[in-house]
Formats: C-alpha cells, structure tokens, sequence
C-alpha cells in the first residue's frame, strides 16, 4: 500500500507542478516557492512529467495543413508563390478572392502596372480588395468587354479594372471593344486602333497581371464562351490537346497556344505576350480545373497560384 501510496504522490506532484507551469505560465522559481523545492528539481520534475506522458506538448496552427500542402506545391511545381485558401462553408469564390486579394496587396508596389483578366475569380478579388494607396499605378484591361456586360456576376474587364483601380486611387487604362467580334476580318483593324494598341501594349509590359484559370469545358453556368463552341471550334480544341483557357487563349499540356477558328475572333492580349510578364497570379478553384493549372504553371502562364485547399490538394496528388 505505501509503494502505490507512493506513486500516486509522485503523481501528484507531477501534475500540481505541470499545471502550475503551463496552464498557469509561472515560472520554474514560482513553481519551486510554491511547491518547496529547487529550481532544478522542479524542472527535473517538469522533465519526467514529459517522459512519463503527464505533459505532452503540440504545436498545431489551424493554417498548418495550409501552409504544408503549399510547401507541397512549391516543391512539385515551378511556382514563384502559391496561396491556399480554407474555405469557411461553402464560399469557396469568396475565399480564393479574398487570398488572392491579400496576396495583391502584399506584392503590388506603387508605381507598378496592374493588368486583369475577367471572370469570378478575379471579380472576387476585386470586391474583397481594400483600398490602398498606390495612385502610381496603372490598371490594365487586357481583353474586350463581354456583350451587355454581366452587371449579375460583375466579371466584366471594364468593371473590374474600374474596381481595382478606385481601390487602388490609381490611373486606369481601358479599352471599349468586344471580347468576340463577328468577323475574323474585324480583329485585326480593330487591335491597331490607337487606344487598343496602346491598351494592349502596356499590358504586354504590366510588372503584375491577375488571370482566371478555366477547364476545357465551358458549357457551365455563366460560362462565357459557351455560345460560342461551334462544332468546328471543338473539333479544333480536341484535335489540339488543349486542357484548359487564360484570357479565351485554348493552351495544351506543355503551356503552348492551341489555336481555333475562335482565336481569330478574340480580342485579348496575345497569348505569348502574356507568359513574358514576369509575375502572372493565376486565380481559380474547381476539380474540373486541375489539369487547366497544373499545365499553365508548368508551361510558363502563370507563374503564382491562388486556390483553395481542396483543389491543391487534388493538384499535388496529381504531381
């Protein structure tokens, strides 16, 4: 009876000193006046208690898994930065919009020109941008307008560079051009003109430009091209390889352009001159656009990920 006496004792005064010293933050001389022993004594105490598996100590962080799965990332692919979202509910747009926004506002240095693509991502980004100062700015759009507009889905390049650039306070450079024009024959006229041609060639020098990231499919909800896949359009993105879109460009696996019949109506900056900006966020989430990612990081398009955990996930088991 005295030797479990004994043990229970020591247990005892294992667990008094170990809630003394981490759950009430004394110190190791508190802990020795309180209890009447030595300071090395009570961190020889405070040693065992560990030993014994009274104490055990984890480091955790809510943003863990999210910081490890984008360390995967930047190991596995040739990306300058990626940022994983956690998704609260079901709000995955919010969330990757308001990460790439954050992100935004942390590399955007005044002075530097801003160019945009469309679409919800980058509209989410836009609407969850705080106002800054940056008035050296220049935001640039970097394809024509949708027809009508989407005052619904407010992803509209006019609007959103209107956005970021009242965010911002900063100089705007805008474009009054349809993304899709009716006749191949119409593009070309059209880019020469001087607005557009001086539009599109500071967007070609932008030190930063923020893109969606779509799958090949685009027949979904809001999609924007929908319409516009005739079946010689198609045949032409299948007989490519092509694997998703940045700026209505169709790209394959290895990042190169896959050109349709639809290339010669699209008025956006020309592909190449996009994967030679030196910092191009790519902003998207979806299983359905794993693929699209992974091929535009690893043929040069973008060079900076925004998702959300989910689909990173889905991307680092893929590479």
């Amino acid at each position: 009876m005295a030797e479990t006496r004994g043990r229970r004792e020591d247990i005892e005064l294992l667990l008094r000193v170990a809630r003394l010293y981490y759950e009430e933050n004394r110190t190791q001389s508190e802990v020795a006046r309180e209890v009447g022993y030595s300071r090395p004594h009570v961190s020889r105490l405070l040693s065992l208690a560990r030993e014994r598996g009274i104490v055990r100590i984890t480091i955790s962080h809510p943003l863990e898994h999210v910081i490890a799965v984008e360390h995967d990332l930047r190991e596995g692919l040739p990306v300058e930065a990626v940022r994983v979202a956690q998704v609260p509910g079901s709000d995955t747009l919010g969330a990757i919009g308001a990460a790439a926004a954050e992100l935004l506002r942390d590399v955007l240095v005044d002075g530097q020109v801003l160019a945009l693509g469309n679409g919800r991502s980058i509209a989410a980004m836009a609407h969850h941008l705080p106002e800054l100062i940056r008035p050296g700015c220049t935001v640039v759009q970097l394809l024509g307008s949708i027809p009508g507009g989407l005052p619904a889905w407010g992803r509209d390049s006019p609007t959103i560079c209107n956005l970021v650039a009242e965010r911002l306070g900063a100089k705007v450079s805008r474009m009054s051009v349809p993304l899709i024009v009716d006749d191949p024959a119409l593009l070309e006229p059209l880019m020469r003109e001087e607005r557009v041609a001086t539009t599109l060639a500071l967007g070609a020098r932008a030190d930063i430009a923020a893109v969606g990231v779509a799958g090949i499919d685009a027949r979904g909800p809001g999609n924007i091209l929908a319409e516009y896949l005739t079946p010689d359009v198609v045949d032409a993105i299948e007989a490519g390889g092509a694997v998703g879109h940045i700026l209505d460009h169709h790209y394959d696996w290895d990042g190169n352009q896959v050109v349709t019949p639809l290339t010669r109506r699209t008025l956006s900056l020309p592909f190449e001159d996009l994967k030679r900006i030196e910092r191009v966020i790519g902003v998207a989430a979806g299983p359905e656009k794993v693929e699209a990612i992974i091929a535009a990081v690893r043929g040069g398009v973008i060079s900076t990920l925004v998702t959300d955990y989910e689909t990173a996930v889905a991307i680092r088991d893929r590479v």
